[in-house]
């Protein structure tokens, strides 16, 4: 991504291809598939796509088509081919790109799938209008970006609340869903849709299971420094992250976040 227009990828860590892949299982992406609208021969672009979770299944669903996985890690895109390598995907690519530049002539895809990826840019509607730009005239641009990410905290204990709402803001954007459809208004998508359902990588209605533990862990530990920032203090950061595992280790807590899959158009000329 271009320098200054994202924030830091705080998460990051040498698994972390490892761990996008988990977080795809426990959320279940494939239900993901029914706001995606394909058709057999359809050439889609999947921006920010990670370990290529997403793109396999998408490719599943273009049999006579194509579909194109880019992401800024390199590392990630190893694994990726890796995977579609071993799982026999054939009609799938992946290249390192920039959601700010994409490398791909104006009107290339019918289809431009985008998740868990505008959180993370300062200038987000500049993503979504290089969404625009790559998609063709009466072609469909998906963005499925998450409410309430880390905060939705219930019963609420308002000193872990505070914490957490510093920690989560210090990271991403952990609002952008509901922002979406005004960005897309923005850059001129027409027959723009919203449908909300609940994120299950991050709901949790208390105990937590051991993959979504394990994956907000890993994500805890990653942003160590982000949670020493916000508090103060390293013992301070650690207080906070013991206090957050314990809500979700409770039987009487829930946690919630918010999917919101954003479709539009891009107008015909």
């Amino acid at each position: 991504m271009a320098q200054g227009s994202s924030k830091p990828y705080v998460i990051g860590f040498e698994r972390e291809h490892e761990r996008l892949e988990l977080q795809a299982r426990i959320g279940r992406i494939a239900e993901h598939l029914r706001h995606v609208p394909l058709q057999p021969t359809d050439r889609v672009l999947d921006a920010g796509c990670g370990s290529g979770s997403m793109s396999r299944l998408l490719a599943q669903q273009v049999p006579d088509g194509s579909v194109v996985g880019v992401d800024v890690n390199e590392q990630y895109l190893t694994y990726a081919r890796a995977r579609a390598e071993d799982e026999g995907v054939r009609n799938v690519e992946f290249h390192t790109g920039d959601v700010f530049a994409l490398p791909f002539e104006d009107d290339s895809f019918d289809v431009v799938w985008c998740k868990y990826v505008l959180q993370w840019v300062n200038d987000p509607v500049h993503a979504v209008q290089e969404f625009a730009r790559v998609t063709r005239p009466g072609g469909v641009i998906v963005s499925s970006h998450f409410d309430r990410f880390g905060i939705g905290l219930h019963p609420v204990d308002p000193e872990l609340q505070l914490a957490a709402e510093a920690f989560f803001h210090g990271c991403v954007d952990p609002n952008v869903g509901p922002k979406v459809h005004g960005m897309f208004r923005e850059v001129g998508i027409s027959d723009i849709s919203v449908d909300v359902e609940v994120d299950n990588s991050f709901t949790v209605v208390g105990p937590i299971d051991p993959d979504r533990r394990r994956n907000w862990e890993d994500q805890l530990d990653a942003a160590f420094s982000v949670a020493v920032r916000t508090t103060g203090s390293e013992e301070g950061a650690r207080q906070f992250v013991d206090r957050f595992l314990a809500h979700h280790d409770d039987a009487d807590t829930l946690t919630v976040c918010y999917l919101h899959f954003v479709t539009g158009r891009v107008p015909e000329d």
